[in-house]
């Protein structure tokens, strides 16, 4: 009887989801505060539908050394970064040097950047596809299409050196969790935070407001603006991450308060769960709290929440799109003041924007109110942390547009990018940040922020003020 031969193993399919690669230095800041969200979503919703297939995630700590070391070794089909535009050059010459090991795989981008500016990506790196908005469904199809070795130049969602294949619909159901069981929480770190291990959460997609300076391609490519999960499964990945060690969690969307009886709604199934120990951040906006829904936050512990309060001076709120008014900044403040929770402010400095065809901008005489607004919060503690930035106009913004049609994109300085806004000085705007960054390291130092953990920026920071 002839004996029969055994089929060799058939090959796994492995798809490497990969964050451009900042190195171990960068442990403790924000880009490696927490894993990839969108990548750990897509990840979720596609081994779902595909369970043959192999996904690794490359998590932004690692060097560019250990980023190609382990590409060599996984020898994946598929290769995808995610990134945001200003990690525009660290991620092309990632690519670039991932394309040079020579390996037969399939290089596809997402993420912001390639959202906003595919041609960018297609025309100057090896990229063969990128994944334009809400990535989980192209990237369903796109995988399931390959592994059949079907054509993929026709997907919706894409485009490639031969076709804008258009913007795919956003998903309907958003109400499951990301792929929380490949992370390791212990590699990753937050600036400010109560616990020791914490993580983000998505409980919304998207933004029902349009300011100026802000961009977000990726969920505004398409309506509705704003998708709510339900409150219980919120509940159920609040559970979960308690489950997993996490003992504080970052409601990380733009606005949790979007809807304030959905908000509502959300603490009560947190509630429901009794979790001895968790505590919570959020971001919120300043014109949708009110005293019931701070009660609501103080019950699930939340200790901190996140405000864009961006100018003390209500003609700059009203121009750059914010529809809120410093009464209302104030009035929040005050609520959060009395239920015990702390505020975490942020500012911005020169703004600008066009009303009925004409260049606006802030005035230096508006910045120093804002100084003199945060300086005023923090001492009589309505503000417990504050952080600054100059505006620069990201692209993909409004502000973007406008600073192209009046010529006065941005431009690097002292302090960073910033725009060329008529008869300011680059020192003048020099002299008002070198303010805003020393108010913030002595309010750090007054309130004995400055731990092991966030010395290295403070440092930095000081530094930085020295050189100005």
């Amino acid at each position: 009887m002839k004996q029969k031969t055994s089929e060799p193993p058939k090959k796994k399919f492995k798809v490497v989801f990969a964050d451009p690669p900042f190195g171990r230095e960068s442990k403790g800041e924000a880009v490696t505060e927490s894993p990839n969200l969108g990548i750990l979503y897509i990840i979720s919703y596609v081994r779902q539908r595909l369970p043959d297939i192999e996904f690794i995630y490359l998590e932004p700590f690692l060097s560019m050394q250990e980023h190609l070391e382990k590409i060599k070794e996984i020898k994946p089909d598929v290769y995808a970064i995610s990134f945001t535009t200003p990690r525009r050059e660290l991620s092309f010459e990632t690519i670039a040097k991932v394309k040079n090991l020579g390996l037969s795989m399939l290089m596809v981008a997402g993420g912001a950047h390639p959202t906003i500016d595919p041609q960018d990506v297609i025309n100057n790196t090896p990229i063969d596809v990128c994944i334009i908005g809400e990535g989980e469904e192209t990237t369903y199809e796109l995988l399931k299409k390959l592994q059949a070795k079907e054509a993929i130049r026709d997907i919706i969602g894409t485009v490639n050196k031969e076709k804008d294949n258009g913007v795919r619909p956003l998903l309907k159901n958003i109400d499951f969790l990301p792929a929380w069981d490949i992370i390791d929480f212990e590699n990753y770190d937050v600036a400010v935070s109560k616990k020791r291990r914490m993580a983000y959460l998505l409980p919304i997609r998207g933004c029902p407001n349009y300011c100026t300076y802000c961009s977000n391609p990726v969920w505004k490519l398409e309506k509705p603006w704003v998708r709510q999960r339900s409150p219980k499964n919120i509940a159920e990945e609040v559970n979960y991450l308690y489950n997993k060690g996490i003992r504080e969690i970052y409601l990380r969307s733009d606005t949790f308060n979007v809807d304030i009886k959905w908000c509502l709604e959300v603490c009560d199934e947190i509630l429901k769960l009794g979790l001895k120990g968790m505590t919570f951040q959020c971001n919120l906006r300043a014109d949708k709290v009110n005293s019931e829904l701070a009660q609501r936050l103080k019950a699930i512990n939340v200790w901190l929440v996140h405000i864009g309060l961006e100018s003390a001076n209500d003609r700059v709120l009203k121009g750059i799109g914010k529809n809120v008014t410093q009464e209302d900044n104030l009035k929040t403040l005050k609520i959060l003041k009395e239920h015990s929770i702390k505020v975490y402010g942020f500012l911005m400095l020169y703004n600008a924007w066009e009303t009925n065809g004409r260049l606006e901008y802030e005035t230096p005489e508006e910045v120093n109110n804002t100084l003199e607004f945060a300086r005023i919060c923090l001492r009589d503690k309505l503000i417990e942390y504050i952080s600054w930035s100059i505006t620069n106009p990201i692209i993909g913004s409004k502000l973007h547009d406008v600073a192209k049609k009046y010529g006065i994109e941005s431009y690097n300085v002292k302090i960073g990018n910033c725009m060329r806004l008529p008869g300011i000085s680059e020192q003048q705007m020099i002299d008002h940040v070198k303010q805003g960054m020393i108010l913030q390291l002595l309010n750090g130092i007054q309130k004995g922020m400055i731990t092991k953990k966030s010395y290295k920026r403070a440092a930095q920071k000081a530094t930085k003020i020295l050189n100005m």
